[in-house]
Protein backbone atom coordinates (compact mmCIF):
# COMPACT_ATOMS: atom_id res chain seq x y z
CA UNK A 1 0.00 0.00 0.00
CA UNK A 2 0.98 3.67 -0.88
CA UNK A 3 0.96 6.17 1.88
CA UNK A 4 -0.44 9.41 1.26
CA UNK A 5 0.68 11.37 -2.21
CA UNK A 6 -0.53 13.96 -4.53
CA UNK A 7 -0.29 13.14 -7.89
CA UNK A 8 0.30 16.55 -10.02
CA UNK A 9 -1.41 16.98 -13.53
CA UNK A 10 -0.34 20.39 -15.90
CA UNK A 11 -2.33 20.62 -18.91
CA UNK A 12 -2.80 23.26 -21.63
CA UNK A 13 -5.92 23.30 -23.89
CA UNK A 14 -6.76 19.20 -24.06
CA UNK A 15 -9.70 19.37 -22.23
CA UNK A 16 -11.07 15.66 -23.56
CA UNK A 17 -7.34 14.32 -23.22
CA UNK A 18 -7.53 15.51 -19.34
CA UNK A 19 -10.28 13.95 -18.59
CA UNK A 20 -8.97 10.51 -19.81
CA UNK A 21 -5.68 11.47 -17.58
CA UNK A 22 -7.70 11.78 -14.81
CA UNK A 23 -10.25 8.95 -14.61
CA UNK A 24 -7.11 7.12 -14.67
CA UNK A 25 -5.84 8.16 -11.99
CA UNK A 26 -8.99 8.41 -9.72
CA UNK A 27 -8.86 4.53 -10.68
CA UNK A 28 -5.77 3.63 -9.00
CA UNK A 29 -5.91 4.59 -5.49
CA UNK A 30 -8.54 7.64 -4.55
CA UNK A 31 -8.51 6.80 -0.91
CA UNK A 32 -4.65 7.25 -0.55
CA UNK A 33 -3.99 10.53 -2.84
CA UNK A 34 -4.99 13.76 -4.03
CA UNK A 35 -4.81 15.40 -7.43
CA UNK A 36 -3.66 18.92 -8.30
CA UNK A 37 -4.42 20.18 -11.94
CA UNK A 38 -2.17 23.15 -12.60
CA UNK A 39 -4.51 25.04 -16.03
CA UNK A 40 -2.50 27.14 -18.08
CA UNK A 41 -4.59 29.39 -19.07
CA UNK A 42 -6.46 27.02 -21.38
CA UNK A 43 -9.26 28.95 -23.70
CA UNK A 44 -11.12 25.52 -24.49
CA UNK A 45 -12.58 24.97 -21.22
CA UNK A 46 -10.50 22.27 -19.66
CA UNK A 47 -11.29 24.65 -16.29
CA UNK A 48 -15.15 24.55 -16.05
CA UNK A 49 -15.01 21.61 -17.76
CA UNK A 50 -12.63 19.95 -14.51
CA UNK A 51 -14.70 21.99 -12.26
CA UNK A 52 -17.95 20.92 -12.90
CA UNK A 53 -16.85 17.31 -13.56
CA UNK A 54 -14.92 16.61 -10.03
CA UNK A 55 -14.78 19.89 -8.16
CA UNK A 56 -16.93 17.83 -5.63
CA UNK A 57 -14.33 15.80 -4.68
CA UNK A 58 -12.46 16.13 -1.54
CA UNK A 59 -9.11 14.75 -2.96
CA UNK A 60 -9.20 17.32 -6.46
CA UNK A 61 -7.92 20.90 -6.23
CA UNK A 62 -8.19 22.96 -9.65
CA UNK A 63 -4.86 26.07 -9.92
CA UNK A 64 -4.91 28.63 -12.41
CA UNK A 65 -1.36 30.37 -12.41
CA UNK A 66 -2.08 34.48 -12.91
CA UNK A 67 -0.28 34.07 -16.89
CA UNK A 68 1.18 31.61 -19.00
CA UNK A 69 3.62 29.58 -17.62
CA UNK A 70 6.21 26.62 -18.54
CA UNK A 71 5.54 23.19 -17.51
CA UNK A 72 8.65 23.45 -15.51
CA UNK A 73 6.56 26.38 -13.79
CA UNK A 74 3.59 24.19 -13.54
CA UNK A 75 5.55 21.46 -12.05
CA UNK A 76 6.93 23.97 -9.04
CA UNK A 77 3.41 25.20 -8.52
CA UNK A 78 2.72 21.59 -8.02
CA UNK A 79 5.79 20.91 -5.97
CA UNK A 80 4.67 23.99 -3.69
CA UNK A 81 0.72 23.44 -3.20
CA UNK A 82 1.42 19.53 -2.52
CA UNK A 83 0.92 18.70 1.27
CA UNK A 84 2.43 14.61 1.03
CA UNK A 85 5.89 13.54 1.32
CA UNK A 86 5.49 11.98 -2.40
CA UNK A 87 4.52 14.07 -5.29
CA UNK A 88 3.85 12.02 -8.38
CA UNK A 89 3.77 13.71 -12.08
CA UNK A 90 1.66 12.57 -15.07
CA UNK A 91 0.99 14.90 -18.35
CA UNK A 92 -2.60 15.46 -19.20
CA UNK A 93 -1.66 13.46 -22.64
CA UNK A 94 -0.97 10.16 -20.56
CA UNK A 95 -3.22 7.27 -19.44
CA UNK A 96 -1.88 5.31 -16.49
CA UNK A 97 -2.05 1.61 -16.39
CA UNK A 98 -3.54 -0.43 -13.49
CA UNK A 99 -1.12 -0.38 -10.40
CA UNK A 100 0.88 3.05 -11.65
CA UNK A 101 0.71 4.84 -8.74
CA UNK A 102 1.63 2.10 -5.85
CA UNK A 103 4.40 0.76 -8.04
CA UNK A 104 5.63 4.49 -9.08
CA UNK A 105 6.19 5.38 -4.97
CA UNK A 106 7.09 2.14 -3.25
CA UNK A 107 10.37 3.00 -4.18
CA UNK A 108 10.94 6.35 -2.67
CA UNK A 109 7.89 5.16 0.54
CA UNK A 110 10.51 1.78 1.24
CA UNK A 111 14.27 3.46 0.46
CA UNK A 112 15.10 6.98 2.11
CA UNK A 113 18.13 6.70 -0.28
CA UNK A 114 15.98 7.53 -3.55
CA UNK A 115 14.54 10.36 -4.44
CA UNK A 116 13.23 10.23 -7.68
CA UNK A 117 11.51 7.34 -9.78
CA UNK A 118 10.26 7.45 -13.25
CA UNK A 119 8.15 4.48 -15.20
CA UNK A 120 8.01 3.09 -18.22
CA UNK A 121 6.39 4.98 -21.09
CA UNK A 122 4.52 3.11 -23.89
CA UNK A 123 2.67 5.05 -27.29
CA UNK A 124 -0.37 4.72 -28.18
CA UNK A 125 -1.13 6.05 -32.03
CA UNK A 126 -4.22 7.22 -32.66
CA UNK A 127 -3.33 6.84 -36.35
CA UNK A 128 -0.89 4.62 -38.52
CA UNK A 129 2.65 5.67 -37.44
CA UNK A 130 5.00 6.23 -40.24
CA UNK A 131 7.50 3.76 -41.76
CA UNK A 132 10.08 5.95 -40.46
CA UNK A 133 9.03 6.16 -37.08
CA UNK A 134 11.56 3.46 -35.28
CA UNK A 135 12.38 3.08 -32.06
CA UNK A 136 15.71 4.22 -31.45
CA UNK A 137 13.84 8.03 -31.94
CA UNK A 138 11.07 6.99 -29.52
CA UNK A 139 13.30 8.95 -26.41
CA UNK A 140 12.15 12.43 -28.76
CA UNK A 141 8.78 11.87 -28.29
CA UNK A 142 9.44 11.04 -24.59
CA UNK A 143 8.74 7.07 -24.61
CA UNK A 144 10.79 5.19 -22.17
CA UNK A 145 11.52 1.71 -21.71
CA UNK A 146 14.99 0.41 -20.43
CA UNK A 147 14.14 -3.22 -19.40
CA UNK A 148 12.17 -4.88 -17.22
CA UNK A 149 14.53 -4.92 -14.25
CA UNK A 150 14.46 -2.06 -12.07
CA UNK A 151 17.65 0.13 -12.09
CA UNK A 152 19.81 3.50 -11.47
CA UNK A 153 19.25 5.74 -14.57
CA UNK A 154 20.67 9.17 -15.75
CA UNK A 155 16.81 10.86 -15.44
CA UNK A 156 13.29 9.89 -15.99
CA UNK A 157 10.54 11.68 -18.32
CA UNK A 158 8.55 14.22 -16.70
CA UNK A 159 4.99 12.66 -18.15
CA UNK A 160 5.92 9.74 -15.55
CA UNK A 161 7.49 10.62 -12.33
CA UNK A 162 7.52 10.74 -8.49
CA UNK A 163 9.88 13.07 -6.41
CA UNK A 164 10.21 13.06 -2.81
CA UNK A 165 9.10 16.28 -2.05
CA UNK A 166 11.94 17.80 0.66
CA UNK A 167 14.54 16.76 -1.18
CA UNK A 168 12.86 18.56 -4.52
CA UNK A 169 12.42 21.67 -3.33
CA UNK A 170 15.43 21.81 -1.19
CA UNK A 171 17.22 21.64 -4.73
CA UNK A 172 15.46 24.07 -5.67
CA UNK A 173 12.59 22.12 -8.17
CA UNK A 174 12.43 21.92 -11.64
CA UNK A 175 14.55 24.22 -13.24
CA UNK A 176 12.16 26.91 -15.15
CA UNK A 177 14.72 29.10 -17.38
CA UNK A 178 16.83 26.82 -19.84
CA UNK A 179 18.50 29.30 -22.06
CA UNK A 180 17.48 32.44 -23.64
CA UNK A 181 14.32 33.89 -22.87
CA UNK A 182 11.24 32.85 -24.36
CA UNK A 183 12.73 30.11 -25.87
CA UNK A 184 10.58 26.45 -25.29
CA UNK A 185 13.84 24.26 -24.31
CA UNK A 186 13.26 20.17 -23.01
CA UNK A 187 16.10 19.07 -20.20
CA UNK A 188 14.36 20.19 -16.78
CA UNK A 189 14.20 16.16 -15.64
CA UNK A 190 17.80 15.88 -16.30
CA UNK A 191 18.37 18.98 -13.87
CA UNK A 192 16.76 18.26 -10.62
CA UNK A 193 18.22 14.71 -11.29
CA UNK A 194 21.43 15.53 -11.31
CA UNK A 195 21.27 17.94 -8.48
CA UNK A 196 19.27 15.38 -6.59
CA UNK A 197 22.23 13.06 -6.85
CA UNK A 198 24.25 15.53 -5.82
CA UNK A 199 22.47 16.15 -2.68
CA UNK A 200 23.15 12.19 -2.29
CA UNK A 201 19.85 10.86 -3.22
CA UNK A 202 19.79 7.95 -6.15
CA UNK A 203 17.46 8.34 -9.21
CA UNK A 204 15.91 4.94 -10.09
CA UNK A 205 13.61 3.31 -13.03
CA UNK A 206 10.56 1.25 -12.12
CA UNK A 207 9.27 -0.90 -15.00
CA UNK A 208 5.95 -1.60 -13.31
CA UNK A 209 4.91 1.75 -13.49
CA UNK A 210 3.39 2.26 -16.90
CA UNK A 211 2.03 5.25 -18.56
CA UNK A 212 0.80 5.32 -22.11
CA UNK A 213 1.37 7.82 -24.14
CA UNK A 214 -0.90 9.53 -27.11
CA UNK A 215 0.54 10.42 -30.02
CA UNK A 216 -1.44 11.47 -33.11
CA UNK A 217 -1.29 14.21 -36.42
CA UNK A 218 1.19 16.80 -35.90
CA UNK A 219 2.90 14.55 -33.77
CA UNK A 220 4.01 12.34 -35.39
CA UNK A 221 5.20 14.19 -38.66
CA UNK A 222 9.12 14.17 -39.56
CA UNK A 223 9.26 18.51 -39.23
CA UNK A 224 7.59 18.07 -35.54
CA UNK A 225 9.91 15.11 -34.65
CA UNK A 226 13.06 16.74 -35.92
CA UNK A 227 12.67 20.01 -34.30
CA UNK A 228 11.77 18.41 -31.45
CA UNK A 229 14.98 16.40 -31.55
CA UNK A 230 16.93 19.59 -32.06
CA UNK A 231 15.38 21.59 -28.91
CA UNK A 232 16.04 18.37 -26.89
CA UNK A 233 19.85 18.88 -27.58
CA UNK A 234 20.02 22.09 -27.60
CA UNK A 235 18.80 22.18 -23.93
CA UNK A 236 21.59 19.68 -23.36
CA UNK A 237 23.95 22.71 -24.10
CA UNK A 238 22.15 25.06 -21.90
CA UNK A 239 22.31 22.57 -18.71
CA UNK A 240 26.01 21.25 -19.65
CA UNK A 241 27.56 23.99 -21.47
CA UNK A 242 30.55 22.56 -24.10
CA UNK A 243 32.14 20.07 -23.34
CA UNK A 244 34.76 18.15 -25.50
CA UNK A 245 33.22 15.02 -25.00
CA UNK A 246 30.16 16.06 -25.81
CA UNK A 247 31.27 17.57 -29.06
CA UNK A 248 32.88 14.61 -30.06
CA UNK A 249 29.70 12.30 -29.62
CA UNK A 250 27.82 14.75 -31.61
CA UNK A 251 30.08 15.54 -34.42
CA UNK A 252 29.64 11.39 -34.85
CA UNK A 253 25.92 11.50 -34.96
CA UNK A 254 26.20 14.69 -37.28
CA UNK A 255 28.53 12.62 -39.96
CA UNK A 256 26.90 9.38 -39.15
CA UNK A 257 23.78 10.27 -39.45
CA UNK A 258 24.30 12.48 -42.90
CA UNK A 259 26.23 9.64 -44.38
CA UNK A 260 23.75 6.58 -43.28
CA UNK A 261 20.65 9.08 -44.72
CA UNK A 262 22.95 9.89 -48.17
CA UNK A 263 23.06 5.76 -48.82
CA UNK A 264 19.86 4.67 -47.39
CA UNK A 265 17.54 7.46 -47.29
CA UNK A 266 16.41 6.51 -44.21
CA UNK A 267 14.19 9.68 -42.15
CA UNK A 268 14.80 8.50 -38.88
CA UNK A 269 18.29 9.35 -39.61
CA UNK A 270 17.64 12.35 -40.10
CA UNK A 271 16.40 13.27 -36.77
CA UNK A 272 19.42 12.15 -35.45
CA UNK A 273 21.41 14.98 -37.58
CA UNK A 274 19.02 17.42 -36.17
CA UNK A 275 19.58 16.33 -32.66
CA UNK A 276 22.95 16.16 -33.58
CA UNK A 277 22.99 20.34 -34.80
CA UNK A 278 20.83 21.17 -31.33
CA UNK A 279 24.30 20.89 -29.57
CA UNK A 280 26.17 22.09 -31.94
CA UNK A 281 25.47 25.02 -32.87
CA UNK A 282 25.51 26.85 -29.88
CA UNK A 283 28.57 25.16 -28.87
CA UNK A 284 30.71 25.46 -32.12
CA UNK A 285 29.26 28.58 -33.63
CA UNK A 286 28.35 31.90 -32.66
CA UNK A 287 24.93 31.80 -34.67
CA UNK A 288 21.31 31.91 -32.91
CA UNK A 289 20.81 28.59 -32.94
CA UNK A 290 16.55 28.89 -33.24
CA UNK A 291 16.96 31.06 -36.90
CA UNK A 292 19.60 28.22 -38.08
CA UNK A 293 16.45 25.49 -36.68
CA UNK A 294 14.02 27.36 -38.68
CA UNK A 295 16.22 27.73 -41.76
CA UNK A 296 16.94 23.60 -41.62
CA UNK A 297 13.26 23.03 -41.13
CA UNK A 298 12.34 25.27 -44.48
CA UNK A 299 15.49 22.55 -46.23
CA UNK A 300 13.58 19.58 -44.81
CA UNK A 301 10.40 20.54 -46.50
CA UNK A 302 11.87 21.11 -49.46
CA UNK A 303 13.48 17.82 -49.37
CA UNK A 304 10.87 15.77 -48.10
CA UNK A 305 8.51 16.86 -51.11
CA UNK A 306 11.31 15.82 -53.41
Amino acid sequence: MVSKVTVVVPTYNRACHVVDCLESVFKQKPDECDVLVIDNLSDDGTGNLLEERYGWRGDFKLISPPERISIAEARNYGLREAKSDVVAFIDDDCVACDGWLEKLTSPINLDESIGCVGGRIRPVFFEQPPKWLRRDIYGILGLTDWGDSAKDIFFPIGGNMALRREAAINVGGFQEKLGPRGIKLFGEEISISERLRRAGYRVVYEPKAVVLHKLWGERLSLRSVAERAYMISMGDYFLFGRSLSRITVNLGILFGSALGYAFYRQKNLICHFFYALGYLTPALTGMDPIFILNRLLVVLSRLVRG
